[in-house]
């Protein structure tokens, strides 16, 4: 099966509108921006896995304009994207087309400062995020930083199942409203079918495997991270943080 994030209209489509799909959006982004240490004034490297478009990463460099950043993404028509808005960083940023669970690491000019993710780390199965969360301890420079803002679930199917049908409510009310670009309604109708019509089906790579705060926080202790909380929780999302 192809990778559903590997189409133009797909990638356009939710670049166009990611501020009015995402209920929180913007308040993840700015928590992250907030979180970020403040040595990057003085440079280091920003790595953002996953990071589609580049929107995300457009925000650190405007803020930290001595820091460098690359974009990790397996979505061509996403990187595309994040050329295109990036390109006014000139050598400040790159883009990296790979999988989170491949071999990109190998692509890092040196230690990294900080690590960046947004909705993305929780497409991969409980094993690749350990390993994931695992690589990124190795490859942060001394107290540098992982970020995740992402997609979770509650301990109790009960309360996990009410989160999920809110969004779909909220996906179909910005549909019918026409905030979002009809090119992006299969992406969405898509989740819905998977997240909740079909609630409790087996989860593989590249679906919505959700996982509690906790278990995610006790990957981040398993892969050495000395500091390994969640600053910043709101319905279904959290940001992890983990210190080197």
């Amino acid at each position: 099966m192809s990778y559903r994030w590997n189409t133009s209209d797909f990638a356009v489509g939710y670049d166009a509108a990611a501020n009015v799909i995402h209920p929180h959006y913007l308040a993840i982004q700015d928590a992250i921006l907030g979180l970020l240490p403040a040595e990057l004034a003085r440079g280091g490297l920003v790595v953002d896995l996953g990071g589609g478009s580049g929107r995300l990463m457009e925000r650190i460099l405007d803020r930290w304009p001595l820091a460098t950043a690359i974009v990790v993404d397996q979505s061509e028509p996403f990187l595309a994207l994040a050329e295109r808005r990036l390109g006014r960083f000139g050598p400040r940023a790159s883009c990296v087309l790979a999988r989170l669970q491949d071999g990109w690491s190998a692509r890092l000019p040196g230690p990294v400062t900080a690590f960046v993710s947004m909705s993305a780390i929780h497409h991969l199965e409980p094993t690749e995020k350990e390993s994931l969360y695992r690589r990124c301890y190795e490859l942060l420079a001394p107290s540098g930083i992982l970020l995740n803002g992402d997609e979770v679930r509650a301990e109790s199917d009960a309360e996990y199942v009410a989160a999920l049908s809110s969004w779909a409510d909220h996906m179909r009310r910005i549909m019918a409203s026409g905030a979002v670009p009809p090119l992006f309604h299969d992406a969405l109708n898509g989740w819905i079918d998977r997240n909740v019509t079909r609630f409790g089906q087996p989860k593989k790579s590249g679906d919505d495997c959700h996982e509690t705060i906790a278990i995610q926080l006790d990957y981040f202790r398993s892969a050495g991270f000395r500091v390994a909380d969640s600053p910043w929780q709101q319905d279904l999302w959290a940001i992890f943080r983990g210190v080197k």
